[in-house]
């Protein structure tokens, strides 16, 4: 007979139960026990708001998008950076049953475009101006009818379905409605419509979708649930001790991400902790400033964003006594930066978590009172009500320890990406989501995540995993961050190349770093290629672009 135990699958049902709720109910229940808490704290706004104040404006929000008429399940769309108004149209829209569409700041007027269509979105909110992003005239160049129309009644050939467009800043351009004037204009029939609204809404609604990276092609958009939303917000906070204690939480990732919209805001809405946050994206002065000022207990992070914290902590000499624990995901996190963190950062408790847009964030964390040595190296155990399997290519459970592919199913998986079965079927089979992950679980439950496993380089019929090799080169005393891809070659494949940014006042050599693997990595994980840079290209939520690095490679190397 088989020992299952001995197969890579994880499943624990949990002492908590699922909620069989809406994220209007969320902040409805959070305002009536915690309403003096303070939610949200917009240090470049200089806004606070209790969560009681928190609630009236999402109210009144969700009345006067109710007022426009757009009809439940409608799709409205939102591209503004880090700010309160972020947070109220978050929950205002779920609790007026409409769907959110995060577009990412990043956004050219292509993309733009493309997402406004594909998920025919009705009404469009936008940050006035950020950074060299100029949203209104994106809009205009796309809908050039927008200069002339009434306010709400927007008809272009290039954007059919919006309508309604809605800035976020002190006067209203031509076409467009402030959102203070929005809710301002709210009647009391507004708000017993959105009452009348609210009540009928369902748990299996959709209310949020979200674009992943679309690193090849067209981006996708994942629709998630009341359902996942709330139950993945409560069991991550969960695992965070959220219901311990009250927690000041510096919220450095985006809103338009699941890391900061859904284990950040609607994590912290559940159990009433604040959500601070210290600049429209992210800065490492503003953030340790922030923390420094408002006394935060918890950091919320990528890895890219707590190495930059660390070179500005040691330059500014900055002291953080109020730092409790650190929250980090989005990447795997090299070895010598949680220790670093832990050290000179005054963290007593180091949270890895690991998840995807289409598991509604998280579905694993790390259990920082086990010795380091027991989860360094790890994501840590499923989340409860969570079942994870590492499969091999042909879809079989491998034994634990093996690598494989990390799939999932359960309450957090997405309800599919909108308007593209195809696509879905192909990531969703018998009911399990294929992350695309490799990864490799122990005997206790414990899954170590190897990267994407389109990155793995495959270098004379031998599998190079850039994780490993980042996490090695880590141990070099001049190298501050590094990426590791695989490049052409016409004899063995593909070679390994690592771009390495140093760490100041240091100069070594490519033959250095080189001679600094030989005989500690087999001689085909050491790089072929080293590239010193300044820079990582990233996306907005502070992710390295790995295929924009292999592409600049192939440029660099005349490959």
């Amino acid at each position: 007979r088989r020992a299952l135990t001995k197969l890579s699958y994880y499943h624990k049902p949990g002492k908590q139960r699922l909620f069989p709720c809406t994220l209007g109910d969320v902040i409805d229940r959070t305002a009536e026990k915690r309403g003096d808490n303070l939610a949200i704290v917009s240090c470049h706004q200089s806004i606070r708001k209790t969560y009681a104040e928190y609630k009236q404006d999402i109210d009144n929000f969700a009345a006067a998008l109710i007022s426009l008429k757009l009809g439940v399940g409608s799709r409205i769309a939102i591209i503004a950076p880090n700010m309160y108004e972020w947070a109220v149209v978050l929950f205002a829209s779920a609790k007026a049953g409409l769907v959110l569409v995060n577009v990412n700041t990043a956004y050219q007027t292509p993309e733009i475009e493309y997402c406004l269509n594909h998920t025919d979105c009705k009404a469009v909110i936008f940050s006035e101006q950020f950074s060299k992003q100029d949203y209104y005239q994106m809009l205009v160049k796309l809908a050039p009818e927008l200069k002339s129309c009434t306010p709400g009644e927007l008809k272009s050939s290039r954007l059919p379905s919006l309508k309604h467009v809605i800035v976020v800043g002190e006067t209203a351009k031509p076409g467009t409605v402030t959102f203070a004037d929005l809710m301002g204009s709210v009647t009391s029939g507004h708000l017993r419509a959105l009452s009348c609204t609210a009540s009928k809404l369902q748990m299996d609604d959709a209310a949020n979708l979200q674009f992943t990276s679309g690193t090849t092609g067209k981006p996708k958009a994942a629709q998630l649930s009341h359902f996942s939303l709330v139950n993945s917000a409560y069991l991550v906070g969960r695992r965070l001790d959220l219901h311990k204690q009250d927690e000041l939480i510096c919220l450095n990732v985006p809103l338009v991400h699941c890391f900061g919209c859904i284990a950040g805001t609607m994590s912290a809405a559940i159990f009433g902790s604040t959500v601070v946050m210290p600049a429209p994206s992210f800065r490492a002065d503003a953030a340790l400033r922030c923390i420094g000022k408002e006394g935060c207990t918890a950091i919320y992070g990528t890895p890219s964003m707590y190495i930059d914290m660390l070179q500005h902590a040691e330059c500014s000499h900055t002291d953080l006594p109020s730092i409790r624990r650190a929250v980090i995901s989005g990447a795997p996190c090299p070895h010598q930066v949680i220790e670093s963190v832990m050290k000179k950062l005054n963290v007593r408790r180091f949270h890895i978590l690991y998840g995807t847009t289409e598991t509604s964030s998280m579905i694993a964390a790390n259990d920082p009172n086990q010795p380091l040595d027991r989860w360094i190296d790890s994501v840590g155990k499923p989340l409860d009500h969570v079942e994870v399997k590492i499969v091999d290519p042909q879809n079989r459970i491998v034994p634990v320890n093996h690598r494989g592919e990390l799939c999932t199913r359960g309450y957090a998986v997405f309800m599919g990406y909108f308007k593209e079965d195809k696509k879905t079927k192909e990531a969703v089979r018998d009911g399990w989501y294929h992350t695309g992950d490799g990864a490799v679980m122990t005997e206790d439950g414990r899954v170590s995540i190897l990267g994407r496993i389109r990155d793995v380089i495959v270098r004379g019929g031998e599998s190079v995993y850039p994780q490993e090799v980042e996490q090695f080169l880590y141990a070099h005393p001049a190298v501050q961050e590094v990426q590791v891809v695989g490049v052409p070659d016409e004899r063995k494949g593909e070679q390994v190349c690592a771009w390495i940014k140093l760490k100041p006042g240091v100069d070594p050599s490519p033959e250095d770093i080189k001679n600094f693997c030989k005989g500690k990595l087999t001689h085909y994980k050491v790089p072929r290629y080293i590239l010193f840079v300044g820079e990582f290209p990233k996306t907005v939520s502070g992710k390295v672009q790995k295929h924009v690095i292999r592409e600049e490679s192939r440029k660099i190397l005349h490959l």
